[in-house]
């Protein structure tokens, strides 16, 4: 390791052999050692505020993912970073809760510059805040990959099933394709929304309960379609139980 001024060479890494040269230390060495669990916060913030070892993009990501690092100082850096670095800050457990929500917000302001390919990748693996921001997304595919994060919720999907605006597509692929349509809050939200395909609709309608299909023949918000679709389906229904089927 190369020397540092204020850092004793004989305190380096384990494993690495002291550098007994006077030389600025180089970039993969100053990234080694942001990235060292055994750097110590006084190293890493003299890294920190040294203006020419911080130039690279690189450079500044590490610092701000050590948990040492000055959080003033390292709210400095966060503006310079790209959308996936941002992203990657955000569900990195060894920051600080201050600094992941200072890098949503910033995420949020870049949202509109985004394209919906880029979208998409952070939609799949964002945090909980950035699920939060683009569930409100116009896009079906936007919202699909939001359905594939694991940080989603059945609270995200009610939200999004309440929106007037939802695309079609997408709630057709909800109520067909994706593991959500299975529950049972999903299931009533896709059959009332206007927006659902017919066809999906009618197919979700013998997998719901008899009370719940009893009200939703009485629910004048749902689409008249689905209204007389669930009446049919309990007139077809026999003592038995069995129930005329559908789509």
């Amino acid at each position: 390791m190369a020397y540092i001024e204020g850092v004793d060479p004989h305190t380096a890494a384990p494993g690495r052999p002291p550098s007994h040269d006077d030389a600025d230390p180089g970039h993969d060495e100053l990234l080694s050692l942001l990235r060292s669990r055994e750097t110590t916060a006084a190293d890493v913030t003299r890294i920190g505020r040294n203006r020419a070892w911080m130039r690279s993009r690189e450079m500044k990501l590490a610092f701000v993912s050590n948990p040492r690092a000055p959080q003033v100082l390292a709210r400095q850096f966060l503006p310079h970073l790209g959308w996936r670095d941002l992203a990657e800050l955000s569900v990195n457990a060894r920051v600080s809760p201050v600094l992941r929500r200072e890098a949503e917000k910033l995420l949020r302001t870049r949202l509109p510059e985004l394209a919906v390919g880029e979208k998409v990748a952070l939609a799949r693996r964002g945090s909980r805040g950035i699920v939060e921001m683009l569930r409100d997304d116009p896009d079906a595919l936007v919202l699909r990959a939001v359905a594939g994060n694991p940080r989603a919720t059945e609270s995200d999907f009610a939200r999004i099933l309440t929106r007037s605006d939802v695309p079609a597509t997408f709630l057709g692929w909800l109520a067909d394709q994706s593991s959500w349509g299975q529950r049972r809050a999903v299931r009533l939200a896709l059959v009332r929304h206007p927006r659902t395909p017919p066809p999906s609709a009618l197919h979700l309608i013998p997998a719901l309960s008899h009370r719940d299909i009893d009200e939703l023949r009485r629910d004048f918000a749902a689409p008249r379609l689905v209204r007389v679709a669930a009446e049919r389906h309990l007139a077809g229904a026999g003592p038995g139980g069995s129930r005329a089927r559908f789509g």
